[in-house]
Parts: structure tokens; C-alpha cells; sequence
């Protein structure tokens, strides 16, 4: 009775979690190289998606570049991995078409969640990962509990290690990075750096570069009305959107749409894969005398 219990209350608790993450995007900025991607945030203008693989495509031909589309394929279909894990545990019968309802259902609900709270717009191909993901977990929970029948212990062990060695990989590429990089490099010394132009009294303090000496996410090759297009360190050239919530700095300070010119090297902060919540201008400019 103690099992069925432990495993319900393990079950809800994910639930929990992956709504705070799934639905209020309650996660920090992920900085992948230059790029740095926020999933953060409202819809951006962009219209609900309800044709499958509409999004999917794109994706997976590289059109958003592949960074971008590892994040938003993979993230998707990882995070319900261990709700297929977990259900068989809570529920001894379950099965593959199961599994795949239960997919379905949970994908649904984190749509529905975002698009009735508006924290984010509805997209028929997330449910498709979504459940995919849970496919999945319950395929990782069949063959484990094979290998323990059959008392296959060895391949239970290399798993697991498997596992770790994935989850060290993560933290270490992708999470230490990301809460130890701050999003502003010079927030560690009020903006201002420590030396001076000429080492003497009354010299102009200068303020750091943006983008910490990385050369940003790309160059700005183009700029419109409300969009800005970059050509990426990848050589992948991408439009993103410019919204009234956009943030852009400067090194100077807060700047606006127009302080954005072409040639301009930037960080930006994503959503979406194309509307950019943060655009911080690198160079190092001379502070106020």
C-alpha cells in the first residue's frame, strides 16, 4: 500500500513542478554560447497553432537554426519523459495506448493552462512532444522492468550510469553556466570597470561590454519596423520580433528600437524562437565624467 502512495505523491509532485516550468515558464535564462534563450514571457503576437507538424518542420529542416530547435523539440518531448516513467507505478495495468492517452491529455492540459491563463500560446505540435515524451518514459519503465525480471542487472546498472552521466553533461554544459553567468556582466561592479582610460586621477571610468567579450549572439544585418535580423555566430540568419516589453541595452544604459543599427554586435534573449524579450548592445562605451 506504502509503494502506491510514494510513487502518487512522487507523480503529483513532477506535475507540480512541470507546471511551473511548462506553463509560467518559471525558469532561468538558458545561455547556450552566445545565444541566450528565455522562455519567459507572453505570446509575442504570434497566432495559436493547430495544424500538426506545422512547427515541427521547420524545426527539424533548420529554418530557426538548430540550437533553437534542439531546445524547443527536445525540451518538450524530455521533461514528460518521467510522467510515462512514473505512471506505470501509480497505475500496474498500464499500457502503451495508455501511455499515449495519457500523453495526449497532459500535452492538452499544459496548452490549455497557458492559453486560458495567457502565459503562452496553444500549439497542437507541443501536445504531439508532449506525448511523444511520455511514449517514451513508458518504453524507458517496459524494458527496465524486463531487464528485472529476466535479472539482467548489468544493463539496469550501465543505464543508470547512462543516466548520471547525462545528468552531470547537463548540469555542467547547460545549468552551472546558466547560474553563474550573469545576464549582465558588469552588474558585479555597479556597470562601471575598474580600470581607467589613461591609470590617472579624473580618468573616464569605461563600462563593460554587454556580452562579456563572447562577440554576442550575431551581427545585425538588417532592421526594420519592429524587427531586427542577425546573422548568427553560426552563420544562420534570423529575424526576431520587437515587442513593447522588449528590453534593449546599451553600454551606455536602457536604449530604445532606434539605438539598433546594422553592424551593431548583440546579445539577444529569445522566446519562442522569435520574438526577442532582451537586446544587449556589446562595446564598451565610456561612462559619465
Amino acid at each position: 500500500m506504502k509503494k502506491p502512495l510514494i510513487s502518487t505523491s512522487v507523480l503529483i509532485a513532477y506535475c507540480a513542478i512541470l507546471i511551473k516550468v511548462m506553463v509560467f515558464k518559471d525558469i532561468p535564462t538558458i545561455r547556450v554560447g552566445g545565444l541566450m534563450l528565455n522562455f519567459a514571457g507572453t505570446n509575442g503576437g504570434h497566432p495559436p497553432n493547430f495544424v500538426p507538424f506545422k512547427t515541427i518542420v521547420p524545426y527539424l529542416l533548420g529554418d530557426k537554426g538548430w540550437i533553437i530547435a534542439g531546445v524547443n523539440l527536445v525540451g518538450n518531448i524530455a521533461l514528460l519523459i518521467p510522467i510515462g516513467f512514473l505512471a506505470p507505478f501509480v497505475h500496474r495495468n498500464m499500457t502503451w495506448r495508455a501511455s499515449l492517452a495519457l500523453g495526449a491529455i497532459a500535452g492538452l492540459s499544459i496548452e490549455v493552462m497557458q492559453t486560458v491563463l495567457r502565459v503562452g500560446i496553444f500549439d497542437i505540435d507541443d501536445c504531439v512532444l508532449n506525448a511523444l515524451g511520455v511514449l517514451i518514459g513508458y518504453a524507458a519503465f517496459a524494458i527496465l522492468a524486463k531487464w528485472i525480471r529476466a535479472r539482467n542487472y548489468r544493463n539496469v546498472i550501465v543505464a543508470a550510469l547512462l543516466v548520471v552521466a547525462a545528468a552531470a553533461a547537463f548540469y555542467g554544459d547547460v545549468v552551472y553556466p546558466m547560474t553563474h553567468q550573469p545576464l549582465n556582466p558588469a552588474a558585479d561592479t555597479g556597470g562601471v570597470h575598474s580600470d581607467r582610460a589613461d591609470n590617472g586621477a579624473g580618468a573616464i571610468p569605461q563600462r563593460r561590454d554587454l556580452c562579456g567579450g563572447t562577440g554576442g549572439t550575431g551581427q545585425i544585418v538588417s532592421v526594420g519596423n519592429h524587427t531586427i535580423t542577425i546573422e548568427r555566430k553560426d552563420s544562420v540568419v534570423q529575424t526576431l520580433t520587437l515587442t513593447d516589453r522588449t528590453t534593449i541595452r546599451t553600454p551606455a544604459g536602457p536604449a530604445s528600437a532606434s539605438d539598433l543599427k546594422i553592424g551593431d554586435r548583440v546579445t539577444v534573449v529569445v522566446y519562442d524562437g522569435e520574438t526577442a524579450t532582451t537586446v544587449l548592445k556589446c562595446g564598451i562605451s565610456a561612462g559619465p565624467a
